[in-house]
């Protein structure tokens, strides 16, 4: 009698540590060095490999506080004040999700840590490092080259959050003042990119890719972003004056209004 009550005692505690620890969610990998401001990428536990989820944002949310969400957020500490943040571009697949976030603004250089959350259920305090300044890296290109007027995607580390700009208005003040849609590609490209830098000139905080080639430099706005197993992706649309050949490819962080940091340069092949 007294071996059986022993036995179901025993099993009892090992059902309630495994039902404590069942929520917690493992992370697989994650920038142990980034700034604040800087988004990063994160690769952790499928907490439901049976509901696929694919989603891309640009930007990503700081919350005041612990919220009810369809997929994980994380929680930040560092000197004992804790924030809270969301994902912003999300993909699973079967057993793991890659996602981005961005680094709190609020975060000191130091160590800080990093804690998953799902549901209610905290994973294991994972530490990094605030890094005092912004370094980013460009792998390579989706395509593996690139194309007058066609898109550029990039694949890279440690972009910064990027507005969208909209070139709606643009064209119609473009096409009312200089017919826009009576023109070439090419000079539709230059009128509209001349036009909105502009625009861009008033954005405090984004990405843009420098192309050099031949003792010509341009500055691409983003188009659109992503995800990929191999990390963030910025587009982009390639000036139409490119020559075939070998191109040179930099991303610049903004922030401020001012660029912030500067990526190695890839080479690239214009086909």
């Amino acid at each position: 009698m007294q071996k059986t009550f022993v036995v179901t005692v025993v099993t009892t505690f090992l059902l309630v540590a495994a039902t404590a620890h069942a929520g917690r969610l493992k992370v697989y990998s994650f920038p142990k060095q980034i700034a604040a401001g800087q988004l990063a990428t994160i690769v952790f536990e499928n907490p439901e490999p049976e509901h696929p989820i694919s989603r891309n944002k640009c930007t990503a949310e700081k919350l005041i506080a612990w919220v009810k969400s369809d997929v994980p957020i994380l929680r930040i500490e560092q000197k004992g004040k804790q924030v809270f943040t969301s994902f912003g571009s999300y993909l699973s697949e079967n057993d793991s999700v890659i996602a981005t976030y961005m680094v709190p603004v609020s975060l000191e250089p130091g160590e800080a840590t990093l804690y998953l959350l799902n549901d209610h259920d905290a994973s294991v305090p994972y530490k990094f490092t605030v890094a005092p300044t912004m370094q980013c890296k460009l792998k390579r290109v989706a395509a593996g080259y690139i194309s007058p007027l066609g898109k550029i995607t990039v694949i890279g580390e440690g972009f910064m959050p990027a507005e969208i700009l909209d070139p709606t208005n643009a064209i119609k003040e473009l096409q009312m003042n200089v017919g826009y849609d009576k023109m070439s590609l090419p000079e539709q490209w230059t009128t509209l990119h001349r036009r909105m830098a502009n625009d861009w000139a008033r954005v405090a905080m984004g990405d843009f890719l420098q192309v050099e080639q031949g003792g010509k430099k341009w500055e691409l706005f983003v188009e659109g972003c992503g995800l990929l197993k191999e990390g963030m992706t910025l587009d982009f649309i390639a000036p139409p004056d490119l020559k075939p050949g070998p191109a040179s490819l930099s991303m610049v962080l903004r922030r401020d209004k001012i660029a912030a940091a500067t990526s190695e340069p890839i080479t690239v092949t214009v086909q």
